[in-house]
């Protein structure tokens, strides 16, 4: 078999751009749709494949990112966050049944005619005595149905406003080419904001908003509109999207600016409307922290890069992005799921439920677990810390206790409802229905414990070392080890035959020890890796098996070829697969 780093051609895949693996929900994956506004949970920032909520970390720098960097002042320039209640941006989740009104438009001809939601009940940008831009977007959460205005101004006897667009949140439409909205590029605004809501969520999966002082007079996809200064190359265009360099160092920020910092290395910024250089937009929340906004006013305008996002266009027309690297060849076989110290969650034709990517961990993720029919997974840290997605089920964890030697693997019974966390001296934890079976804590171990495996019926449990001995307990029958067996390279992990009377043991080099009636179906052992083997998942039918590398890389014997993480920059490493 082979490394597989880039997939065979598909749909997708478009001329000169051929990746695997954007980010879901905060690392190199899966795009998510946009989270959805505090009052109205039913309704998506737009789809998951919109192109506000599709990452960009692996898209190629455009030719013109110098120029347009060096127009908006770049080298003497922080980027700057506008917020809270006089300059942010506010938004109204109304009532279904606030009153329609009609609203008169200067620019009518590329105004949607509406009825709005308006009234004089809407937060206005700046306040009712606002002589500035005077924005006001309001949601109905019944018709998921977003509404934003320009220099709106209400008045019961006849409202009038610039410019006014309407969307609906389910749709990845755009307006008609040529149109402006209530932002110059003709693009909405809310999705593009910074959520305070999000912040404290810990999750930001989408775009921001971002403006320059001069543009030039063309517009690129998804934009729709221009409002040039010249016609000048080397002024950014409304649509223009830029990347937070990977290589710029986010570790010495708090917690909370590392989840921004983050979110504008992996979904960037959208060239939004003119204004200042290098300000982006938070909504008008009055809580936003101050030492948050401090902390991100000090990020370089330098430190970021325009990137050519034109290969994820599918339609002109339409905000739909292809989602380079979501997976290929989905079948009706399970995919799978690698995961990253860091917490970030890589899915290939399996759903994307959350992860920790992006968010403050107290110690790296070391392994994962789905859940019985694929509905979640758990992600376990070397503290023992458990963290659950989708309806995987909290039973508890070592977080918060003393541990003699860290976590590095985990097991869950049959039915999701337990799971057992061993660390490296081979202790046990066992959670929920997991029942305990018996460990090595306490006794010498020639060679630390580097994974585990249950058995079908969750009554026992192997232990395996990096030198590949093997320990059995429960109804886990031993069936041979590597241990006092000279090996190229540490043993990483192991997993159970379907039917339990078997296991295959895999090392770091690629090689796959198979014992009982677990089928050998090959290995890497003998070809040259990039990157270190770090795991292991079989596939459903117990006839095959998927070896992971660190960097993402997917090696497939007689099991179908999901998509890979290989040949992108990654934030973290992977540790495990499932």
């Amino acid at each position: 078999m082979r490394r597989r780093k880039r997939g065979p051609a598909v749909a997708f895949v478009v001329t000169a751009m051929l990746w695997l693996g954007l980010t879901i929900g905060g690392a190199p994956g899966v795009a998510s749709a946009g989270t959805p506004v505090p009052g109205a949970p039913n309704c998506p920032m737009f789809p998951a494949d919109n192109v506000w909520n599709t990452p960009i970390a692996n898209l190629p720098v455009d030719p013109q990112s110098a120029q347009w960097l060096a127009s908006m002042n770049s080298a003497s320039t922080n980027i700057h966050m506008v917020f809270g209640p006089i300059f942010g941006m506010p938004y109204t989740v109304v009532s279904p049944s606030h009153p329609l009104v009609p609203i008169t438009f200067k620019y009518a001809d590329e105004s949607d005619p509406g009825p709005y939601p308006f009234g004089a009940d809407t937060q206005i940008q700046g306040g009712p005595g606002s002589t500035g831009d005077r924005h006001a977007i309001m949601v109905n959460p019944s018709t998921c149905t977003l509404y934003e205005l320009y220099d709106a101004q209400y008045n019961s006897s006849g409202s009038t406003a610039g410019a006014g667009a309407i969307w609906n949140l389910n749709s990845d439409a755009l307006r008609p080419a040529g149109w402006t909205s209530a932002d110059a590029a003709g693009l909405p605004m809310l999705p593009g904001l910074l959520r305070q809501d999000e912040v404290q969520s810990g999750v930001i999966t989408h775009a921001i908003r971002v403006t320059a002082e001069e543009t030039d007079t063309s517009y690129i996809w998804p934009a729709r509109h221009q409002s040039g200064a010249a016609s000048n190359p080397n002024l950014p265009p409304m649509g223009a999207r830029f990347r937070l360099k990977a290589s710029f160092d986010i570790l010495g920020y708090s917690p909370q600016a590392q989840m921004v910092l983050r979110a504008m290395q992996r979904y960037g910024l959208i060239m939004a409307d003119n204004g200042p250089n290098w300000s982006f937009w938070g909504t008008a929340d009055s809580n936003w922290p101050i030492a948050l906004v401090n902390e991100l006013d000090t990020v370089p305008a330098s430190a970021f890069e325009a990137v050519d996002e034109s290969g994820l266009m599918i339609d002109p027309n339409s905000g739909q992005a292809r989602q380079l690297g979501v997976a290929v060849n989905c079948t009706s076989q399970p995919g799978y799921r690698m995961v990253a110290t860091d917490g970030g969650m890589f899915s290939f034709c399996e759903p994307f439920f959350g992860s920790m990517g992006g968010q403050h961990l107290n110690a790296p993720v070391v392994g994962m677990a789905p859940t019985p029919g694929n509905g979640g997974y758990w992600e376990v840290a070397s503290d023992g810390g458990i963290f659950s997605f989708g309806n995987a089920g909290f039973h508890g964890s070592t977080g918060s206790l003393h541990l003699n030697a860290p976590i590095v693997g985990m097991a869950t019974t049959p039915d999701g409802g337990g799971y057992w966390l061993v660390a490296s001296d081979g202790g046990i934890f066992n959670y929920g229905d997991a029942a305990f079976y018996g460990s090595r804590g306490a006794q010498p171990l020639n060679k630390p414990i580097v994974g585990m495996a249950a058995t079908p019926d969750g009554r026992g449990y192997w232990l395996v070392a990096s030198d590949g001995g093997i320990f059995d307990y429960g109804d886990a029958l031993f069936h041979g080890s590597r241990g006092g067996q000279a090996l190229n390279a540490p043993i990483v992990g192991m997993a159970s035959s379907t039917t339990g009377h078997g296991y295959w043991l895999v090392a770091s080099d690629g090689g796959i020890f198979d014992y009982g009636d677990a089928p050998f179906e090959g290995s890497a052992g003998s070809i040259r890796l990039d990157k270190p083997v770090v795991g292991m998942a079989p596939s459903a039918s117990g006839l095959g098996y998927w070896l992971v590398a660190s960097d993402g890389g997917i090696f497939d014997y007689s099991a179908v070829f999901h998509g890979s993480m290989g040949g992108t920059v990654l934030v973290a490493p992977i540790v495990a697969m499932g």
